[in-house]
C-alpha cells in the first residue's frame, strides 16, 4: 500500500508539471518511472503477496525463496523508480528492468512447482498458471525493444509494437488472470461453487483469446485483412466470456451479499464494471471509428490504462487485502480514506472521458489540467488516509 502511495505521488508530480511548471523534472523520464513502478512496485507486488497468501491458505509451505523474490522485486522496482526519473532509458534503468525479468522467471517457476503440491479448485489453478505464463511471455516485449534500439532499426512500428506486446500480456494476461485466480479462490473460501462446465468455458474463452487479442494492439498500423479478422474473433470471444461470467455472478448474487461486507461489495462491484468496460472497449477497437479514437487521442489511452490499473485491478486487490486481513485499518478512518480514494479514481476516469469526448468533437477543455490535478490529489489523499488508519489501528 505504501508502493501504491508512491505511484499516486508520481501521478501528482506528473499532473503538476502538465498544469504548471517544474523545470527540475523531465516529464518523459518521470512518466517512465511512474509506469514501471506502477507495474512492478504496485501491481506485481500485490499480486505476488496475494498469490503467496493463497498458497499458504491452501496448505502450502512458505519457502524462504519467496522472501528473496520479494526483495528482488522491490530492489528492481525502486531501482527503476530512481533510474528512470534521473536518466530515462539508460544503462542503469535497463539493468534494473532486467532484474525484474529475472524475478518474473524465478517466481513463475517456483510458484508453478509449489502449486502442484496444494489442493485448490481447478479454475483457480488454471487461472494462476495462465497468469504466470503470460507474466513470462510479457518479457518478450523488453527483449524486442532492446533489439530494436541496439540494432537501430529505425522502424517505429516495430518499436511501438514491442511496447504494446509487453503492455498487452501484462494488462490482459498477468494482471487479469492474477485477479481472476484470486477471485475464484475467494469464491471457494466463501462456499460459492460455480458450475464446472461454465467455469471451464469462461477460462478457455479468456485464455484462448489472450494471445490472438494482441492483434488488437496492431490495428493502428493498418495491417492485412487476416489480422483484423483474428482481432475481431478474439474480441468476440472475450465478450462471450464476459457474458458467461455475468451469468455466474448473477446466479450467485445472494451468496455474495452474505459473504462480503458492504465496502468489499462496493470495491468488487466497481472492479467488475471496470472489467466489463475493458472487455467491451477492446472489442469495439476493431471497428475503424473506435480504433482511430483509441489510438489517436491521448486522453482515451490514459483513461483506458487507468481504467484497468486502478478501477479493475486496484479496486479488486485493495478489497482482497481488506477482506483477508492482510491490510488492516481502523474502521471509521480507514473507510473514510477508502471512500476518498475511490472518489478520486472514479472522478479521474470521468474527467478523462469528458476530455476525450470534447477532443473528439474538436473542442479544447482548457481548464481540464486543473480538475485532473485535483482528482489526482484526491487519490493521493485517500491513500495517505488509509495508511494512517493502518498505522493507528492498534492504538
Amino acid at each position: 500500500m505504501v508502493n501504491l502511495g508512491v505511484v499516486a505521488a508520481l501521478g501528482i508530480l506528473l499532473r503538476y508539471k502538465a498544469t504548471w511548471s517544474l523545470p527540475a523534472v523531465n516529464y518523459k523520464y518521470l512518466l517512465n518511472a511512474h509506469s514501471h513502478f506502477a507495474f512492478n512496485g504496485w501491481v506485481t507486488t500485490v499480486l505476488f503477496t496475494a498469490l503467496v497468501y493463497m498458497l499458504v491458505e491452501a496448505g502450502g509451505q512458505l519457502s524462504k525463496v519467496y522472501k528473496m523474490q520479494f526483495w528482488l522485486n522491490q530492489v528492481s522496482s525502486f531501482g527503476m523508480l530512481v533510474s528512470f526519473t534521473l536518466q530515462g532509458y539508460g544503462a542503469v534503468s535497463i539493468f534494473f528492468s532486467a532484474l525484474s525479468v529475472v524475478f518474473y522467471y524465478w517466481f513463475a517457476w517456483q510458484f508453478s512447482m509449489d502449486l502442484l503440491k496444494v489442493s485448490l479448485p481447478g479454475i483457480v489453478k488454471a487461472c494462476t498458471r495462465a497468469a504466470l505464463f503470460f507474466l513470462v511471455l510479457s518479457s518478450a516485449g523488453p527483449f524486442l525493444l532492446g533489439y530494436s534500439m541496439s540494432h537501430e532499426l529505425g522502424d517505429m512500428n516495430f518499436y511501438y509494437n514491442a511496447i504494446y506486446l509487453y503492455l498487452h500480456f501484462q494488462y490482459n494476461g498477468w494482471f487479469t488472470f492474477g485477479v481472476l485466480a484470486l477471485f475464484f479462490f475467494s469464491a471457494s473460501r466463501a462456499g460459492i461453487v460455480f458450475p464446472a462446465t461454465s467455469s471451464r468455458w469462461f477460462f478457455w474463452l479468456m485464455a484462448g483469446a489472450c494471445i490472438p487479442a494482441y492483434t488488437l494492439s496492431l490495428l493502428w498500423t493498418a495491417p492485412a485483412g487476416w489480422v483484423w479478422m483474428v482481432a475481431g474473433v478474439a474480441g468476440l470471444a472475450q465478450w462471450v466470456a464476459l457474458l458467461v461470467l455475468t451469468v455466474l455472478l448473477w446466479r450467485s448474487r445472494g451468496k455474495w451479499v452474505l459473504a462480503l461486507r458492504p465496502m468489499e461489495r462496493l470495491l468488487w462491484f466497481c472492479a467488475y464494471i471496470a472489467f466489463g468496460a475493458k472487455i467491451k472497449l477492446q472489442a469495439l477497437s476493431v471497428i475503424p471509428f473506435f480504433g482511430r479514437l483509441t489510438f489517436g487521442y491521448r486522453p482515451v489511452i490514459i483513461a483506458y490504462l487507468h481504467l484497468v490499473m486502478l478501477c479493475f485491478v486496484s479496486f479488486f486487490m485493495v478489497g482482497f487485502l481488506i477482506r483477508t486481513g492482510i491490510f488492516r485499518m481502523r474502521r471509521s478512518l480507514g473507510h473514510f480514506g477508502l471512500g476518498i480514494w475511490m472518489t478520486g479514481v472514479i472522478g479521474n476516469e470521468v474527467l478523462l472521458l469528458i476530455q476525450s469526448l470534447l477532443a473528439l468533437s474538436g473542442l479544447a477543455w482548457e481548464d481540464s489540467p486543473y480538475f485532473l490535478f485535483g482528482a489526482t490529489l484526491t487519490i493521493g489523499a485517500g491513500i495517505v488516509m488509509m495508511l494512517w488508519a493502518a498505522a493507528v489501528r492498534d492504538r
